[in-house]
């Protein structure tokens, strides 16, 4: 079996028009549809509101704290569930 990889569009109809080189032969063929996981506009809104949270974190006054302090932090609270 010979692979073949072609582009396609879904159409409002949710049909798919496919046209296959010339030289493969005439006969039965199994055609596999893989689609992306996010839709490039989805993608897109979740890029933006990312960046617009980052960008609302970066501007607050909150005091930020170092990977030590963290790392300090969190064994400060394991050692209390003990």
């Amino acid at each position: 079996m010979q692979a073949v990889k072609l582009k396609t569009h879904i159409g409002p109809d949710h049909r798919i028009e496919l046209q296959v080189p010339a030289e493969l032969p005439e006969g039965d063929a199994e055609v596999i549809l893989l689609v992306p996981d996010k839709l490039p506009r989805e993608e897109a809104e979740q890029r933006r509101y990312l960046a617009e949270l980052f960008s609302a974190i970066d501007a607050s006054d909150r005091p930020r704290r170092s990977k030590e302090e963290i790392d300090r932090y969190l064994a400060k609270e394991r050692a209390s569930w003990e």
